[in-house]
This record gives structure tokens, sequence and C-alpha cells, in this order.
């Protein structure tokens, strides 16, 4: 199998971080890298989530809170999908089935641990779905962004179903523009 770009380097050119300190960048990064392995690796996973404290153990518990409440199984965990077709691939964060209060759906979500929202998750998740489609046949009936909340309250669902197909279409524009500048 040829070496694919990632979903976040393919997005990486149009994503701006230059206002942000190189530390505080550095930090969040940091923070995130480990929600994600405490979350996800740990928690949705079914193992021992012990020692946690500090920073982490807010998003934790706010992730906690929201996986509890609607999933009924996960059917996918950090799960690395390749679309050897359009030439990428990307780790996909979770994709569960709901509760049958919350309508018995396949939802796939991207944990993030950012407050305020970014235009390009929105690209990023449509990408990710293409991937669960066309490389797992799982179509989720809602894809979205997880914003965790770092005091453990209620995490925030950003849904991104109406504008699928077009943030698609706007990532394949991202990928032949990385394609022709990586002459890949």
């Amino acid at each position: 199998m040829r070496l694919l770009p990632s979903v976040t380097e393919v997005i990486a050119p149009w994503v701006d971080f230059s206002g942000i300190p190189p530390g505080v960048l550095n930090h969040a990064s940091e923070r995130g890298t480990e929600v994600h392995r405490v979350c996800l690796d740990l928690y949705a996973r079914g193992l021992p989530v012990i020692g946690i404290d500090g920073e982490v153990r807010g998003y934790l518990d706010s992730f906690r809170r929201w996986l509890d409440k609607m999933a009924d199984q996960a059917l996918l965990i950090e799960e690395r999908l390749f679309d050897q077709a359009h030439g990428y691939s990307g780790q996909l964060d979770l994709i569960v089935w709901t509760r049958p209060e919350y309508g018995s759906e396949t939802w796939l979500v991207d944990l993030k641990t950012p407050l305020a929202l970014s235009k390009s998750w929105r690209v990023q998740i449509s990408a990710y779905r293409s991937l669960a489609i066309s490389q797992r046949g799982i179509t989720p009936e809602h894809c979205g962004s997880l914003r965790l909340d770092p005091n453990g309250g209620a995490a925030k669902v950003d849904w991104y179903d109406g504008s699928a197909d077009r943030d698609f279409s706007v990532f394949l524009s991202c990928l032949n523009a990385y394609r022709f500048f990586k002459q890949i």
C-alpha cells in the first residue's frame, strides 16, 4: 500500500494557527493527544481509567457523561482507514450506535478540546464520513464534532449533516491542491 496523506495533512495549509503562541499551541496539542488516549484508547474500549487528574480529568468526565448517555455500542474506535481511490487516509475517532431513546442511529463524532468551533472541522469530518462509507460500509445518520468540556460539564455536539456533500467537495479540492504542490 502506498503512503497516503492524512486528512489533517491535506487541510493543514488552510488552518491558521499563526496567532497562537507556539508554547500554547504545543500544550494544546499534547493535551488533545492525552485526552484522545484516555477517552478513546481506554474508556471507550472499556479499559480501566485510573489515576487521571489535572487538566485531562474534566475532558474525560465530559466524554464519559456523553458516551454513557448516548451510545449503546461503539462500532469503530480510533481506526485509521485508507481510501486508495481518492488517495488519502484518516483516523476516525468514534462511530457509535445510539441508544433507542436517541433513535438507534449511527453517529460519527470527532473529539475536540478547543472551546471555539473551527471551519476546518466540517471538511475534516466529511472526509471521515466518506472513509466510513467506502471502507467500512457504515453510513452515519449524523456526523459532527464533539467538543468536550474542560471542567467535566456536558459535551457539545455540532452536527454537519446538511453540508456533508459540499464539505467533501471542498476536501477533494484541498486534496487536489495538496497533490499539485507536493507532486504526489
